[in-house]
């Protein structure tokens, strides 16, 4: 029997999520707006079902109580800065003006000298709350310290332009996260980032490179303040305190404190709140010697939540967070009379199963291997993340034996960093998506084909034809664009005519759009402006599905802010390399501003667009951290469309068609490496790639002298069909991926 705590529940969020939704209620303020035309009804409903049937008539309550409290939320809210600030964005766009802010604000994190994102609390004034900021580069800040700031607003980020410090003294959570900081530094040295990430500091700066090696093998959420690190708090805290013979209430009411500091040090985020009080009602239970439904628990943890921030219900790690533990819970159950392999396995098997469609909904990844890998990592971070605790924590009594703990910790921070790298190397264990329902309904009915195999009647032909029936419906899905009533599913491809630069638009045979790059930009002249967007504006694409940045030079990201800005893409790749210059952060706040997913692109990802497939081919992280020009840092990309290969090289020269020599194969259309420059497309790069067709992207009379006799010599030798935008201006080519119906064709 479900306990009543979870419909409550349920109909509290329903309730919630109504009040908070701007459409659903739009005269809300109002005490007879629409809000009471649905709420009145409810509540006389209740009051007379009330004797009749009393969960029925909670249920209503609940929910209108949800209304009210989303509602209340949403007032609240726009009072804040975050809210005045976004309504006046609004109507200065409509009034074609710009939109700068300043206010005076706590840092609730250190800010680097190199700049990045910070939390900081807005102190009292024309508007209070919490803003998001991105911290200038060249003016490091310490955590705790007051500034004045004044920047652009835009999606939800105040991009910082000019500082002045008030307050150099760090006070309250900020000061006490610097001092942290400050000790990890000191006991972990170039590991102190990952350290800090995987304690207190929910906005640690990470290396790319560690951040993508820990997305590909499953293990993020270690990187990510969550519920599993308040359960590993809470399970040392209680081995600690059962070991000083204290009282079974005094070691609660120590254990409740404790966990209140720690989440106060964190910020109170909704995924660690819900841990706490899950354990709080566990020990609750247990002290009151009653015997609670885990379901129940679950349940009542996450109305906790809810009424402490509503806005929880919008959160992603939120999401994930109960539906992990509800799936951890399941799987417990269900498999508790199962052989020990597979009561090991099972709980991390359905929690990627059950998180699977909200991971792909939102940042378009999943990852299978992370099965494997939680096994080993999660009791490896069990023992280290407790140990970096109490270094930190010791080194203000005992440096000595705050350094001795720090490398004992040390060690498990290593094997599980170890567990990450190895499971990152697995071919296919990381699956990278377009976000958004499309992806999320993949994996859903994933999900559902397991639930209806796991109740199969337990017998051994209507297994077989389960399994049977599953797999023909993976192939029909798998193969449903090979036979088309269509005249042409067609992938077609647009190399546009920018001038001295790169961009291309691929259309794909259901009509989405992925564009590489978008041209240049100079004072006078922006591609993105001027050919990119009226382009696609032209071809009625309201959406792009991935915008591929393949490196920061002006010629080929230029004309890209703009078109973030009039199509906000699921998802973009680029390298990641952190560059300072101007143009490259106006691109990451436009990104930023869109909401679209961000990936650093490294080889072996793979991106898949009704049956087009994108393959990264080059840069890897290694190759990132050689001192090479940023050309042959950018991305290096392999479209591939049934039997057709296209080589989009951008501007990688010589050093990496070295290094990919053998790697690439056969290729049907070369989009030839920096404009036809020297320095690229070798011979022995045409042997192996050979290609019939090329196109080279130009400027006319460019005063580089691309493209580069040499290499329209080299081209003709191999019996290459070039075409060049500087004399036949946007060139189309379009396949049905077999082969047949390639063609080429210019206007």
């Amino acid at each position: 029997m479900r306990p009543p705590i979870l419909f409550l529940t349920v109909a509290f969020g329903v309730g919630l999520w109504a009040g908070l939704d701007p459409f659903v209620f739009p005269g809300r303020a109002l005490p007879g707006g629409a809000l009471w035309v649905v709420a009145l009804p409810v509540l006389a409903v209740a009051a007379w079902l009330a004797r009749r049937a009393p969960l029925g008539a909670a249920v209503g309550i609940m929910g209108v109580a949800g209304m009210l409290w989303g509602t209340a939320a949403v007032r609240e809210s726009e009072v804040t800065c975050n809210g005045r600030w976004t309504a006046g964005v609004r109507a200065r766009e409509n009034a074609g003006e710009g939109h700068t802010r300043a206010a005076i604000v706590r840092l609730a994190d250190p800010a680097p000298a190199q700049g990045g994102i910070a939390d900081a609390d807005v102190l009292p004034g024309a508007c209070a709350g919490s803003v998001r900021l991105r911290w200038p580069e060249g003016t490091g800040a310490r955590g705790g310290t007051t500034w004045v700031v004044a920047g652009k607003w835009t999606g939800g980020v105040l991009v910082v332009r000019r500082t002045r410090a008030l307050d150099l003294v760090p006070h309250g959570r900020g000061a006490l996260r610097d001092a942290l900081a400050a000790r990890s530094t000191e006991l972990f040295g170039t590991r102190a980032p990952i350290v800090n990430a995987l304690v207190f500091a929910p906005n640690a700066r990470l290396d790319s490179d560690i951040r993508e090696r820990y997305v590909r093998s499953g293990l993020a959420h270690l990187l990510s303040i969550s519920g599993l690190h308040v359960g590993f708090m809470a399970a040392w805290l209680a081995l600690i305190l059962g070991k000083l013979h204290l009282a079974a209430r005094a070691r609660f009411g120590a254990t409740a404190v404790l966990l209140l500091g720690y989440l106060w040090l964190l910020g109170f985020p909704a995924p660690a709140v819900r841990a706490g009080a899950m354990l709080v009602l566990a020990d609750v239970a247990r002290l009151r010697q009653r015997v609670v439904a885990p379901r129940g628990v679950v349940a009542l943890a996450a109305l906790g939540v809810l009424v402490q921030d509503p806005w929880a219900l919008q959160s992603v790690g939120a999401w994930l967070s109960v539906a992990g533990v509800g799936a951890v819970v399941w799987a417990g159950r269900a498999f508790a009379r199962a052989p020990r392999l597979a009561r090991l396995a099972a709980p991390a098997l359905v929690a990627t199963l059950v998180t699977a469609p909200i991971s792909a909904f939102a940042f378009g990844t999943v990852a299978p291997i992370g099965v494997l890998a939680n096994l080993i990592a999660i009791p490896l971070a069990g023992v280290a993340v407790p140990g970096l605790v109490m270094a930190l924590a010791l080194s203000w009594l005992d440096s000595g034996l705050a350094h001795l703990i720090a490398a004992g910790a040390g060690l498990g921070l290593a094997l599980v960093d170890l567990v990450a790298h190895g499971a990152a190397l697995v071919p296919g264990g990381h699956i990278v998506m377009v976000a958004g329902w499309q992806a999320a309904l993949l994996w859903a009915a994933v999900a559902a084909a397991a639930w209806w195999l796991w109740n199969s009647p337990r017998r051994p032909w209507l297994r077989v034809a389960r399994l049977a029936f599953c797999a023909t419906v993976v192939v029909a899905t798998s193969f449903r664009d090979v036979v088309s009533l269509d005249a042409c599913r067609c992938l077609t491809v647009h190399f546009l005519d920018v001038g001295q630069g790169d961009a291309a638009a691929l259309r794909t045979p259901n009509g989405r759009w992925i564009v590489i790059d978008g041209g240049p930009r100079t004072p006078e002249r922006d591609a993105g402006r001027r050919v990119v967007v009226p382009f696609l504006r032209d071809q009625g694409v309201g959406r792009v599905a991935v915008v591929v940045a393949t490196h920061g030079d002006a010629d080929h990201l230029g004309g890209l802010p703009a078109v973030v800005e009039a199509f906000p893409p699921e998802l973009v790749l680029e390298p990641g390399e952190p560059l300072g210059r101007p143009l490259y952060l106006e691109f990451l706040a436009g990104v930023e501003a869109s909401g679209a997913r961000w990936h650093g692109a490294r080889a072996g990802d793979r991106v898949e667009v009704d049956s087009v497939v994108l393959e990264v081919l080059s840069p890897d992280s290694l190759w990132l951290r050689l001192p090479l020009d940023v050309n042959d840092h950018g991305v290096v990309l392999r479209v591939r469309y049934g039997a057709v290969r296209l080589l989009f090289q951008a501007d990688a020269g010589l050093p990496v068609e070295g290094r990919l020599a053998g790697k690439v194969g056969r290729v049907d259309l070369l989009k030839v490496g920096h404009h036809g420059s020297r320095t690229a497309t070798s011979d022995e790069w045409l042997d192996e790639l050979a290609p019939r067709e090329a196109v080279i992207s130009v400027g006319r009379n460019n005063h580089y002298g691309h493209p580069a006799p040499e290499v329209l010599e080299r081209l003709a030798r191999h019996g290459v069909t070039v075409f060049r935008t500087d004399r036949n201006g946007t060139i189309t080519f379009s396949t049905d991926g077999h082969g047949e119906r390639v063609r080429s064709h210019h206007d």
